[in-house]
């Protein structure tokens, strides 16, 4: 019988990744889970009537809620994958407020916690990765990173309008346009593809989170209110993380916040022993860096209104094997 039961779990062991793989499927090694798919994330905006939608886009019921204020909606961003923070005019100095996508409560968010961002709604057309998309007679032109690669990803046509307005994910593989006189919403990929109408009208208010990217815009800005006497912005590193491990001689993307108003951003890299090895500026809220040797090395931002530098923010390290 131990005989039997032996033999029977050896041909199941032998056949089963054989009929897998007659099948087409590979077998998964021991403890090994199917790769999961990424999630797309969701996309909030502001309707024309004053409400806040959002969409997800790997599916899943859309929502919609309309907050009782004095004052229009100036602004929203995401703070978590089920907050959607906002602001009126009357409340800019006195706190945000914030809707729960999963249970429709509007609660009162205190000053201290109220993302401080102002420059949400404009038009963002760098990605983190360093693409960019440009307007060009009504056409959303898409430009990679290194120029090889340039293509219309939305133009107008029979029964579409200019495109306007542009907000890029927050990971950078997907933008949505704002297109015609109803700033109907489209969502493109950098990779090609159709594009996609998540909203007839909107007032061009979006905000975009990925679970594994977080929102775009952001919302750990410290930027004062407009029409004070004095500017101050500091860039917050975002990604890599801070001590993340990369290779000597393998490119990495290191990006940043915005600053709203700021014309270009000067990044400085520190090689291990502290020396400056890279002063570079450029318009783009991302820049490649590819390490020379291995060691910690320290990066930090600062924006530039023109020829003026602002306040650099916080450093972060990478380190190199």
């Amino acid at each position: 019988m131990r005989r039997r039961r032996a033999l029977l779990s050896l041909l199941a062991f032998v056949l089963v990744p054989f009929l897998l793989a007659c099948a087409g499927a590979a077998p998964l090694s021991p403890g090994a889970a199917p790769a999961a798919a990424r999630d797309p994330g969701t996309i909030a905006y502001l309707e024309t009537a004053g409400c806040i939608a959002w969409v997800p886009l790997a599916g899943g019921p859309p929502g919609r809620a309309c907050p009782a204020t004095r004052g229009g909606v100036s602004a929203i961003t995401w703070l978590d994958a089920r907050t959607i923070a906002y602001v009126t005019p009357e409340l800019a100095r006195t706190g945000w407020r914030a809707i729960r996508t999963d249970t429709g409560e509007d609660i009162a968010l205190h000053p201290a916690e109220s993302p401080r961002i102002y420059q949400v709604g404009a038009p963002q057309f760098y990605s983190v990765l360093g693409d960019r998309i440009d307007i060009e007679a009504g056409a959303a032109v898409f430009t990679s990173a290194d120029g090889s690669d340039r293509r219309t990803l939305l133009a107008p046509g029979p029964g579409r309008g200019a495109v306007a307005m542009v907000t890029w994910s927050p990971d950078g593989e997907g933008a949505v346009l704002a297109e015609g006189a109803a700033k109907a919403l489209w969502v493109v990929s950098r990779s090609g593809g159709e594009p996609r109408r998540i909203a007839a009208a909107s007032s061009g208010i979006v905000s975009w989170f990925v679970p594994a990217a977080g929102a775009m815009p952001h919302a750990d800005l410290t930027c004062t209110l407009p029409g004070e006497s004095t500017w101050r912005c500091e860039p917050q590193p975002w990604q890599p993380a801070e001590g993340a491990s990369a290779r000597a001689g393998d490119e990495v993307v290191l990006a940043w916040s915005a600053c709203p108003g700021a014309t270009g951003y000067e990044l400085e890299i520190a090689a291990p022993g502290g020396a400056v090895i890279v002063s570079r500026i450029s318009a783009a809220q991302a820049q490649r860096f590819t390490p020379p040797a291995p060691g910690v090395y320290t990066w930090r931002v600062r924006p530039r209104i023109g020829s003026a530098p602002g306040p650099w923010g916080p450093p972060r390290t990478l380190t190199v094997q």
